[in-house]
């Protein structure tokens, strides 16, 4: 099977439960999978895929999403909805599979699903910044951590919000100690369910990252 990602650009337009109009730019990147033509050589044809994507793209744009709360998470899930429903449709036609779809906003957060999700998951990923100072010294690092939560049907957690909590309930002195005190927090599960399944603490001072 051979497997393949493209990716352009969306700008879409969402409304919140409070009437409030957001507008975010992502780059949503889609992932296939078929069966390599032992004959033509040849797998989904890539301008039939670039039209699936364009005419999704114009679709989304479109479209107005309305969120249940200030959260937007419902919203977001609905755009996932729409694009899976969409390109399963378009694979099974061309009998390929659809691995993934990410939702990367320009700004660095993102929600994705891939195929081993069930239709009412996807993961959403927040980053944080912390400034890091090492202690009796002058160095200064700058650290991203980022929560990679499990969102499950209904759920209208504000998972930047949830992340805000877990930091601040949190003192360390080194990025080694600050691995040590998230670790036990992997698998954290909220009241609708969501749960905290990946944390990643990036030094983009010194170019290392630590995964939990």
């Amino acid at each position: 099977m051979l497997q393949f990602v493209r990716e352009i650009p969306v700008s879409i337009v969402l409304q919140s439960a409070s009437s409030a109009r957001r507008g975010f730019l992502f780059h949503m990147a889609v992932g296939f999978s078929k069966e390599v033509n032992p004959l033509s050589g040849m797998t989904v044809n890539l301008m039939l895929v670039d039209a699936w994507l364009g005419k999704l793209k114009a679709d989304l744009e479109s479209t107005a999403f309305h969120s249940r709360s200030d959260s937007l998470s419902h919203a977001f899930a609905e755009i996932m909805a729409v694009a899976r429903l969409n390109l399963i449709e378009q694979c099974e036609a061309e009998e390929a599979q659809l691995i993934s779809i990410s939702f990367r906003e320009e700004r660095g957060w993102s929600f994705s699903w891939q195929h081993l999700q069930s239709p009412q998951e996807m993961t959403v990923t927040q980053p944080h910044f912390l400034e890091a100072f090492l202690q009796n010294t002058a160095d200064f690092g700058l650290l991203k951590v980022e929560f990679a939560w499990n969102r499950v049907a209904d759920c209208e957690a504000d998972f930047s919000h949830e992340g805000f909590k877990i930091l601040k309930t949190i003192s360390a002195r080194s990025v080694s100690e600050l691995a040590d005190k998230l670790a036990p927090l992997k698998e954290f599960r909220l009241s609708s369910g969501s749960s905290l399944q990946e944390i990643h603490i990036k030094h983009l001072s010194w170019q290392y990252c630590l995964s939990l």
